[in-house]
């Protein structure tokens, strides 16, 4: 890897780090969120434990987290070619989710990168990150569970890549990666569901009620 690309993953390494629903947590209920409900701190754990209003702040909150840093990689360092616009942006963005998912300064544990996911969708293309929204909110009404949507999410971005053939290997190794992290920090997420013990949505909608 070369200068550029090192500090692409840095800088959205960094970013990745600041665990939104954390704070969240600690702000409204004093508690780590990573203590309560799932275990998982994210989003989707927020919404469930604290509300929808807290879940939807930390969702968008941790959408921008990786579309900034994306966004910034393109200022500082400026392409000759769109091929190398799109290795940046790829560092930049698997660096945002793996600092989501592990961040130093909570033992490496965080959440499971999905709203970061949507964030680098949404920096590549705004039309694709759209309709990743509209259809993991589809899959997760059809299914009752986010965490299908969010596999799913894991599975079609290597798999699309590869086969439209439009990105460099670079990219597509970026995505497997997350493939391989997304699937094992939801392996318990899959036990859940084929033990009928995951939190569904509609759970969720109960509680609010």
């Amino acid at each position: 890897m070369n200068f550029d690309q090192v500090i692409s993953v840095f800088i959205g390494y960094l970013f990745g780090c600041f665990q939104t629903s954390y704070f969240v947590s600690k702000w409204v209920k004093k508690e780590d969120i990573r203590k309560l409900g799932s275990g998982n701190a994210g989003a989707s754990n927020v919404t469930s434990e604290l509300g929808w209003s807290y879940g939807i702040f930390t969702g968008i909150i941790d959408v921008l987290k990786a579309y900034i840093p994306v966004q910034i990689i393109l200022f500082i360092f400026p392409q000759s070619s769109p091929d190398m616009d799109l290795i940046l942006m790829a560092l930049a963005g698997t660096g945002a989710i793996l600092g989501h998912i592990y961040p130093f300064f909570m033992d490496f544990r965080g959440g499971k990168g999905i709203a970061c996911y949507i964030g680098i969708l949404l920096a590549f293309d705004w039309h694709i990150g759209l309709a990743t929204i509209i259809i993991l909110i589809v899959l997760t009404i059809i299914t009752d569970y986010i965490s299908i949507g969010s596999i799913v999410l894991y599975l079609a971005v290597p798999t699309l890549a590869y086969y439209t053939g439009d990105y460099p290997n670079i990219v597509i190794g970026c995505s497997l990666i997350l493939l391989i992290v997304g699937l094992v920090k939801h392996r318990i997420n899959i036990q859940r569901i084929m033990n009928g013990t995951e939190k569904g949505l509609r759970s969720v909608l109960r509680k609010e009620k």
